[in-house]
């Protein structure tokens, strides 16, 4: 919470001067409580809603109410707010654990588990630690009116656990990213790739929202940059939110990841080193691509580095460290790079060949990851590739 109001002294008295939040500020507050709530509805009642969109519904719900707290404080008798003021003071310190579930819920889509309470030890320990301001919500007056904050140790440590969770739980988010794309990458062959994309951005606005907001916690006459951050914020949660309405499976990937699946860079990636020698490679490698070419194995949708195994007679742990090292390239990369020369093949022959049909025909899921993967195998997307050849 950032002080609206600041104390000026005489040798009299003591007389307080509101900040005043321009209006439009007000408006903005305003229509974000109201966003916050419907939005966490839709997400909700959403039929087949996903655990993923509960938690954004709670997250939209969280920040509705620190926007409202916001607004109570502009009408100079905070009094009647005090206790809804002192509860929903500390809810910011939940949005890093929130964030966090959000992304691992969304790429796994897997159910809430007893230890996804865990995440809620930090916002505990800041209501416990300000347990005074809970019991004596009047020391608010002492916060807002004269823009102070209490002297109180367990208070200072509040907010140092405020911006610290933000920082630790960015990290581990982005560990969670990292690895699960290197998961997808090594294991399956058809998911859309912009999902990692996303998921960098949103991380990446994430940690320039809690920058700014650190900032502003150590600079003096912060309020601008408070503003930015709280706004930020809205925007963050408010644009993640309506395309999670739009689409309940917005970050899930194909398949299902487990945590047993062979680790991206458990094999070194130098030419000779590995669990096989370099001869072996060779081999297992040229009896994957002729299987491939032969029997068009890419051209099923389903296809994962599972499945390839089997079929080819080599361990998964092998496989992927043939690809690897030998190939240079994950399995994503090296089944889409047959997609991606089969449609080029057609393309080249048959100029009125419907676009999307082609792409499902070559194994891809949907239009969106077969445009996203042409594009980034060839540069292009395949309307411009058809059009080249056309010209």
């Amino acid at each position: 919470m950032s002080p609206m109001f600041e104390c000026s002294l005489d040798t009299d008295n003591i007389c307080y001067t509101a900040y005043p939040m321009p209006i439009i500020l007000q408006y903005l507050y305003a229509i974000g409580t109201f966003q916050g709530l419907l939005l966490s509805g839709l997400l909700l009642f959403t039929p087949n809603v996903s655990y993923a969109s509960r938690i954004l519904a709670c997250w939209c719900v969280f920040l509705a109410a620190g926007l409202f707290s916001m607004l109570a404080t502009q009408s100079g008798e905070i009094a009647p707010y005090n206790l809804w003021i002192v509860w929903t003071g500390f809810l910011p310190v939940s949005y890093g654990a929130l964030l966090y579930l959000y992304c691992r819920h969304s790429v796994l889509d897997d159910r809430f588990r007893a230890k996804d309470l865990l995440h809620l030890l930090p916002i505990g320990i800041c209501y416990l630690l300000n347990f005074d301001l809970l019991l004596a919500p009047d020391l608010l007056e002492q916060m807002y009116l004269q823009g102070i904050e209490p002297e109180s140790a367990r208070f200072a440590l509040g907010m140092f656990i405020l911006y610290a969770q933000a920082f630790i739980y960015a990290g581990y988010t982005a560990h969670f990213i990292y690895r699960y794309q290197q998961l997808a990458q090594n294991n399956f062959a058809n998911f859309n790739p912009d999902i990692f994309d996303w998921l960098w951005i949103v991380q990446g606005f994430n940690f320039v929202i809690w920058s700014t907001k650190a900032v502003a916690a150590v600079v003096t006459d912060n309020f601008v940059l408070m503003v930015v951050g709280d706004f930020l914020i809205v925007v963050l949660i408010y644009t993640i939110g309506m395309a999670q309405w739009r689409n309940p499976q917005l970050f899930k990937i194909a398949g299902p990841v487990k945590a047993d699946l062979p680790e991206p860079g458990s094999d070194s990636d130098s030419k000779g080193a590995g669990a096989l020698d370099e001869d072996t490679r060779s081999s297992l490698l040229e009896t994957v691509v002729q299987y491939m070419k032969s029997q068009q194995a890419f051209l099923q949708s389903e296809l994962s580095l599972q499945r390839l195994s089997e079929a080819v007679g080599i361990s998964t742990h092998h496989l992927s460290e043939v690809l690897n090292q030998e190939e240079g390239r994950n399995f994503y990369n090296f089944v889409n790079g047959f997609r991606i020369d089969y449609v080029c093949d057609r393309l080249k022959v048959d100029d009125d060949i419907k676009l999307l049909d082609l792409g499902l025909e070559a194994g891809f899921s949907s239009k969106s990851t077969f445009n996203s993967v042409f594009k980034k195998h060839t540069g292009m997307t395949p309307s411009q590739f058809r059009d080249r050849d056309m010209h």
